[in-house]
């Protein structure tokens, strides 16, 4: 009997030795009766499943948020480093921890950009189902008016419509923008081809007389009625002046100066007349052919009549 339990405990020191009992296990237990039915065996190598680590200290944790704060922030993540903050600013941790902890979140909470998804309608109108991805991942399903915090730096937005398609924008978030509209307009499905977008300026219409052909053409019945008025006077007074009852050849040089201005002044008001009337024609034509050429028109009066000038741009 006693070389009997000798083995078993030398069996015993082998097993755990081995790793398959456990070493709290006395020696007279297992020299006895096995174990009842109900009881589980213990798998082997339990042990060596169990974690390597236990679980950190609440002191532990908080120090590793807190530094996880810093250096979020200082890689730019300026939401991962709010969260951080926020976990080492609990009651828990260590008073100094928590106080500068409290610092970092206010400061973050400043610093950090949120930005406000809008969505509208090209006819009018605006849109909610409509989903947004930045950098390639989802940020919002619908769009909902809340704002949405990011970290700073370029981002490439993609707004996304079931029936309207989707649209792309790239922003740069900015250290401090809060509530930063991001507006996108979707085109009407229904519009037809070749409508102008809502808003746009309609284009001119063409076929019509510009103002400036009534201008000119003003000026040069002016200038022919001037021409007609200044010609006839002119020649009635030369006729007189050389009839038998005139001063030829002995006239007042004040009566000869006059019935020569009345002829130089019906040169240039034919001048001016003709003139204007060119530039009427031309501004009519132009406009008539096209909407966005400009024309440019001028007279500069002369003794002997006037010298026009016109400028056509196409």
């Amino acid at each position: 009997m006693k070389a009997m339990r000798m083995h078993s405990r030398s069996t015993a020191a082998l097993l755990i030795a081995a790793g398959l009992l456990p070493s709290t296990v006395s020696f007279t237990k297992l020299a006895g009766a096995a174990p009842p039915a109900s009881a589980p065996s213990a798998a082997p190598g339990a042990d060596a499943a169990q974690p390597a680590e236990a679980a950190k200290t609440p002191g532990e944790a908080c120090s590793a948020a807190y530094e996880r704060t810093q250096t979020e922030k200082l890689a730019g993540h300026y939401v991962a480093a709010s969260a951080a903050a926020l976990e080492c600013s609990q009651l828990q941790c260590n008073s100094a921890i928590v106080q500068e902890c409290v610092r970092f979140y206010s400061a973050l909470e400043n610093e950090t950009p949120t930005l406000v998804f809008s969505a509208r309608k090209a006819e009018g109108g605006e849109l909610t189902d409509v989903r947004v991805e930045m950098d390639g991942k989802v940020v919002a399903e619908q769009i909902t008016g809340r704002p949405f915090a990011t970290d700073p730096g370029p981002h490439n937005f993609v707004f996304i419509h079931k029936k309207r398609g989707l649209l792309r924008l790239s922003e740069t978030a900015r250290v401090g923008d809060k509530a930063r509209v991001l507006e996108v307009t979707f085109a009407d499905p229904n519009a037809k081809p070749g409508a102008p977008k809502d808003g746009a300026a309609a284009p001119e219409a063409r076929g019509g007389v510009p103002v400036m052909t009534y201008v000119l053409g003003g000026v040069a019945l002016v200038g022919v009625g001037a021409f007609a008025y200044f010609r006839v006077t002119g020649v009635s007074d030369y006729n007189d002046a050389n009839s038998d009852t005139g001063c030829s050849p002995k006239c007042n040089p004040d009566d000869v100066d006059s019935i020569r201005n009345k002829f130089t002044y019906s040169y240039v008001s034919l001048g001016i007349g003709a003139a204007a009337a060119v530039g009427a024609a031309a501004f009519y034509f132009v406009g008539k052919s096209s909407g966005g050429n400009t024309v440019q028109a001028g007279i500069t009066p002369r003794m002997d009549g006037a010298l026009a000038g016109l400028k056509a741009t196409f």
